[in-house]
């Protein structure tokens, strides 16, 4: 019964999918997603209590699939830095890409009239920061970082890294950054993360170096 349950979500969240992306938020439907289904709104209650629910489940089980490459490079230990400079940019090409943009802004766009805002907050936002907090925290058990809230560094880290470009590309106040740029952006945001972080001794230092840990390869 359980196999048969999860397949069911699986189903709906698929179907939710197409719908949203075919219709957008505003324009699609409970009705016309079950219709896809060839099933109806009771049932789809069943598994999601509202729209705003359903779309945040879609959004951030997208955003999940999206962000795994990023989360692989992310390693702790002596490679931190390098992993922290690799995250970052699949992170900032994530952030910027059409798809993500336009989920930030129908999540900005609701946040005052439904819930949308705060179920994308604690399904995908809220989440990252405690998968990356989680590798930041064994970088500060074996010493690499000082001790402190992993929680909060993860989300100093993601504000770093959003800072130069993130809003502006959302407010249409620039073009997304090509992958130049957004490694010279990765590079400030993630020098100015060990400078806060690093424990003492952990990354060298000197003339052309930087606190990530050296040049750039």
């Amino acid at each position: 019964m359980r196999r048969i349950t999860e397949a069911r979500r699986e189903a709906i969240l698929a179907a939710a999918a197409e719908e949203f992306s075919r219709s957008g938020y505003e324009g699609a439907s409970l009705a016309a997603i079950a219709a896809r289904l060839g099933s109806s709104k009771p049932t789809l209650y069943r598994y999601f209590p509202s729209k705003e629910a359903l779309f945040a489940a879609v959004t951030s089980r997208r955003i999940d699939e999206l962000m795994e490459s990023a989360e692989a490079a992310l390693t702790g230990g002596p490679d931190l830095a390098r992993g922290l400079r690799q995250y970052g940019e699949r992170y900032l090409l994530f952030r910027q890409s059409p798809e993500a943009v336009t989920l930030i802004r129908v999540a900005f766009g609701e946040s005052g009239q439904s819930e949308i805002g705060r179920l994308l907050w604690k399904g995908a936002k809220l989440r990252g920061i405690e998968k990356i907090g989680q590798i930041l925290f064994g970088s500060m058990e074996t010493g690499f970082l000082r001790r402190a809230e992993p929680k909060v560094a993860a989300a100093h880290l993601f504000a770093l890294l959003e800072a130069e470009l993130v809003d502006a590309v959302v407010l249409r106040v620039r073009q997304p950054a090509d992958g130049a740029e957004i490694t010279e952006i990765v590079d400030r945001a993630v020098d100015a993360f060990l400078r806060a972080y690093s424990a003492e001794g952990a990354f060298t230092g000197g003339p052309g170096r930087s606190a990530a840990g050296g040049r750039r390869p």
